[in-house]
């Protein structure tokens, strides 16, 4: 077995990992401030298991990132969206994805440090950066042309959506609004 092979497949377990993860990390997040998952929310079990997951990933997406870079593209790459010459949109995606993780992870990092309001503007662009690393594993990742393994992906940026929609619309998944009476 070569050593491109090798940095290939460590590349696809990385990133398998680390989409899981990532996808356990959002799901756990998510249950923290939804209404509908309260009993959860008040685990103080599912608090440690987010912020757990929420760095178990990046180290996974460092070998992901390392293997790729050793084997298959440059380091400027890594940083420059959509400079590659092959599948330029899908690793192109990878890099916006990338950026839009060390964003993420560094403010996070830096939260004591950041007024709530910024930090909680920023903490929201993982819910792009997961469908950015979606489309990414889509176009790009092997793996995901296995049915059962984009069908995860899919269902998890589905239960994304079911449980962020409400939110976005103006409350709490769960909670009855208060009605007045005329």
């Amino acid at each position: 077995m070569n050593a491109d092979l090798v940095l290939w497949d460590a590349a696809r377990v990385a990133a398998l990992a680390a989409f899981t993860v990532l996808s356990a990390s959002l799901l756990t997040g998510m249950a923290l401030r939804t209404a509908l998952l309260a009993p959860l929310a008040r685990n103080r079990a599912v608090l440690a298991l987010h912020g757990f997951l929420t760095w178990f990933w990046l180290p996974l997406v460092g070998v992901h990132v390392t293997a790729l870079g050793t084997a298959r593209i440059g380091v400027l790459d890594l940083v420059v969206p959509f400079r590659v010459g092959y599948a330029r949109l899908a690793v192109g995606l990878g890099t916006i994805g990338l950026l839009l993780l060390l964003l993420v992870g560094v403010t996070s990092a830096l939260r004591r440090r950041m007024s709530p309001r910024l930090w909680h503007a920023v903490h929201l662009l993982s819910y792009p950066m997961f469908g950015v690393f979606l489309l990414h594993a889509q176009l790009a990742g092997s793996d995901f042309s296995r049915t059962w393994i984009s069908v995860l992906g899919w269902a998890t940026l589905g239960a994304l959506a079911m449980l962020a929609l409400p939110r976005l619309a103006g409350g709490r998944v769960g909670t009855a609004r208060p009605t007045t009476e005329s």
